[in-house]
């Protein structure tokens, strides 16, 4: 059995040849992924399907209980199919997908590029390696056995060589990173369809699609930021060779082309840093809330208001009682009877039915007159000895 997904075109040069075998072996590994995961009869299928039948059974059963709207249906139908096409046809999610992820910012990259002086990236990256590693062995064959440590060309050839590494890294292998990475997220793409059914497993979808718009981009930023480098690093590496031709082999002419390549590899990563940040702002749309819950709410707000305001009619009897007994301490006892039944009669009538009644107009006795008409009248002699 042979282990490899499919066999490599033949490519000059080691970073083209290495980034080249990535991608044939990355698009192997999602197309029989995919056709193993989708195939009719295997767990992820029969996963899927009983994933449908719950998201339909539970939109059923909202509306049985009035907790969902018709309306709702159009979201559910059109869900189902985005997740059918993701799960049930390779050649819909190749080009949905595959296409549009693994290759397009390789191709706005090259269009961002585009120069009559503009080289292919990596055969540019590809030309500083060749030139860094024949300027090391210069320094190294000067130097001999002496140590990297004690500087001179020892230190020079070592500061090369851990240059060559940090530029293939930094180039090549966030490249092969990102295509592997990209790769396993297209390959699961049947197992993770079914989580865009449900709102509980929807932010699962989100971060699905966000880890595989991040490492789409991340060739954007790289190859772009690879032919700026490689603009740079070749003055420098040829004027180094050229002062090893004359016989000068001077370390200031190496410490430009480490700084070089460290900076990059810094700004690299702050690129795929930021294509991440960019791939987080993805939100898929939520379920908005049903009319019917928003009603409910009303009448219970309702209600609540109403129990609020009950207690005002228990408040009038009490201040009905208490007007009726400073009436009753300034009347006399004569009075104060006729004017004590109306009022119980009142309060009585107020309790039943929940209602502060009017003001209570009390009976009046025949021959009676009011308590202040009674007061004793002062003499005339009083008046002036008061005066």
């Amino acid at each position: 059995m042979n282990p490899l997904f499919c066999t490599p075109p033949a490519v000059p040069g080691l970073a083209a040849r290495l980034l080249a075998d990535t991608d044939c072996q990355a698009f192997g590994l999602v197309e029989r992924g995919y056709a193993a995961l989708a195939a009719p009869g295997g767990p992820a299928s029969a996963a899927l399907s009983g994933l449908l039948v719950i998201a339909v059974a539970i939109f059923g059963y909202r509306l049985l209980l009035g907790r969902g709207v018709l309306s709702d249906s159009i979201g559910l139908v059109v869900r189902i199919g985005i997740v059918l096409a993701i799960a049930t046809s390779w050649a819909t999610w190749q080009t949905l997908a595959y296409d549009t992820l693994a290759r397009a910012p390789t191709r706005i990259a090259g269009e961002l590029l585009i120069g009559a002086a503009t080289i292919d990236p990596l055969l540019g990256v590809q030309a500083v390696l060749d030139r860094i590693e024949a300027a090391s062995v210069g320094f190294r064959t000067r130097a001999g056995i002496a140590s990297p440590l004690v500087g001179g060309p020892a230190a020079s050839s070592m500061t090369l060589t851990v240059s060559a590494f940090v530029l293939t890294l930094s180039t090549v292998g966030l490249l092969v990173t990102a295509r592997l990475v990209l790769a396993i997220m297209l390959a699961i793409a049947p197992l993770m369809a079914g989580f865009l059914l449900f709102d509980a497993t929807r932010g699962m979808a989100e971060g699905w699609l966000r880890a595989m718009v991040a490492a789409a981009l991340v060739p954007l930023f790289v190859l772009t930021l690879v032919t700026i480098e490689t603009a740079i690093l070749l003055p420098l590496v040829a004027r180094l060779l050229a002062e090893q031709a004359a016989g000068v082999y001077a370390a200031a002419s190496v410490t430009p082309i480490g700084l070089v390549a460290l900076v990059f590899a810094a700004a690299m990563l702050a690129g795929a840093a930021a294509g991440s940040r960019i791939a987080g702002g993805i939100r898929l749309p939520r379920r908005s809330v049903s009319p019917v819950s928003d009603v409910s709410a009303t009448m219970t707000n309702n209600q609540s208001s109403t129990s609020i305001a009950a207690p005002a009619a228990p408040r009038a009897v009490a201040e009905a009682l208490a007007a009726a007994t400073r009436r009753e301490a300034a009347g006399r006892s004569g009075g104060s009877r006729p004017m004590a039944t109306a009022l119980v009669q009142s309060l009585e009538r107020s309790s039943r039915t929940g209602i502060a009644s009017g003001p209570v107009i009390m009976p009046m006795q025949a021959g009676t007159r009011p308590a202040l008409s009674r007061a004793p009248r002062r003499t005339r002699a009083a008046q002036r000895r008061d005066q």
